[in-house]
């Protein structure tokens, strides 16, 4: 991302030569499909994490009022 970032601001001062802006639009095309790419395979990461979490049976908090017993206490009503 500095790469692409330090690129467009040498575009931007409009000193490079026509051929060399082409080559530098070039590179910055190549450099926002890396970052793009780079995105793309964190999110599928967090999708994966949110749909498949990690077993919860090991460790986590045993007070965690979220969670719903898998075999609830039958004498254990809110009322």
């Amino acid at each position: 991302m500095e790469a692409l970032e330090q690129l467009v601001a040498r575009m931007e001062a409009g000193d490079l030569p026509l051929e060399e802006s082409l080559r530098e639009y070039q590179r910055g095309m190549e450099l926002v499909r890396s970052c793009q790419e780079a995105l793309d395979e964190a999110q599928r990461r967090i999708d994966s994490l949110i749909e498949s979490p990690a077993d919860s049976s090991a460790g986590g908090d045993p007070n965690d009022s979220t969670k719903v017993p898998e075999n609830p206490d039958p004498d254990d009503v809110p009322f």
